[in-house]
């Protein structure tokens, strides 16, 4: 009966040694090593944001480099908001500008550079832009060419966003007062 209960105990040391080697090292996630970026945006985001700033600061804040699930959020059923989440989880758009009392997103800015006319980057903005427009916001496209025009840019701005908001109807999710 001893060499019973002792064959026991040693089964049982021996089980929780592997229960607990399992813990330590099998099961350990790996730990990332992160690095600080140096900027947030290039050389051509930063200058055309620090025009946006300048020239329409004013009337609104503007968010550099936010993902589509910032700004909007799926609806309907339970799997079908979950599958409609993945789907925007990984998008994002170069600006987004908000109304700075209600901080609505009002309309996204896409800086278009040579990549823009990619096959699988053209397929990509239409679907960002069939997003946004689905839900109320508009997608301002500017070529990046280098050099912006301050007034002409705030201008060209202007009016792809008034001539949007004239093309929604109240009921497609403009939420509501900028």
């Amino acid at each position: 009966m001893t060499k019973v209960i002792f064959a026991l105990s040693v089964l049982c040391i021996f089980f929780i040694g592997i229960k607990f080697i399992e813990e330590i090292f099998l099961k350990r996630k790996p730990r990332h090593i992160y690095a600080r970026k140096g900027r947030v945006m290039t050389p051509a985001e930063s200058e055309f944001f620090h025009l946006l700033v300048s020239e329409m600061g004013q009337d609104y804040y503007f968010f550099p480099q936010l993902h589509l699930d910032a700004i909007i959020e799926p609806a309907g059923s339970r799997k079908s908001r979950f599958s409609a989440f993945r789907h925007i989880n990984q998008k994002s758009v170069d600006f987004v500008a908000c109304g700075k009392t209600s901080l609505c997103p009002i309309f996204a800015i896409e800086l278009d550079d040579k990549t823009h006319h990619q096959p699988k980057r053209i397929i990509r903005d239409r679907e960002v832009e069939r997003i946004l427009t689905d839900a109320g916001i508009a997608l301002v496209r500017i070529e990046n060419h280098g050099r912006f025009g301050t007034k002409e840019l705030a201008r060209q701005i202007s009016e792809s966003v008034i001539a949007f908001h004239k093309n929604i109807s109240p009921a497609s999710g403009d939420g509501g007062s900028y």
